[in-house]
């Protein structure tokens, strides 16, 4: 099994990290404690979903992890289509440029962002070459 590089979009990371370590350090300043643990929380969960999201490839399925658990597990000869997208839709995809869909078996779909496109298309061709890639 490889493992897939994930792209992460640091600028979008660097924004939200800045506005809500502004707002821990305003919580921390005014002694407001529930606004600290919110803000901690919060902080937290971001982190956890960025940093979680992994992606597998063997040579039957393209396996995509999330909160450190299995979210889809798609079986690559039936994909029948791969194209680049900026469909800002929730997605296991901690980046908003270098988004991918994937579709198979009808009208399934999921959005990515593989950190190398190229080399992740040319190992997904290997198992199936009828995938369109767009």
């Amino acid at each position: 099994m490889r493992n897939i590089p994930t792209k992460i979009g640091w600028i979008e990371y660097f924004i939200i990290s800045v506005i809500f370590l502004t707002i821990l350090i305003d919580s921390f300043l005014e002694k407001d404690w529930i606004g600290i643990v919110i803000g901690l929380f919060v902080f937290l969960f971001i982190n956890m979903t960025l940093f979680s999201i992994r992606y597998k490839l063997d040579n039957e399925f393209l396996y995509i992890y999330s909160y450190f658990r299995l979210y889809k597990k798609v079986e690559i000869r039936r994909i029948y289509k791969i194209e680049k997208t900026w469909n800002l839709i929730s997605s296991p995809a901690p980046s908003l440029s270098g988004r991918v869909e994937i579709y198979w078996s009808g009208y399934n779909s999921v959005v990515i962002s593989p950190k190398y496109f190229d080399k992740f298309s040319s190992d997904i061709l290997k198992i199936n070459p009828s995938i369109e890639i767009k």
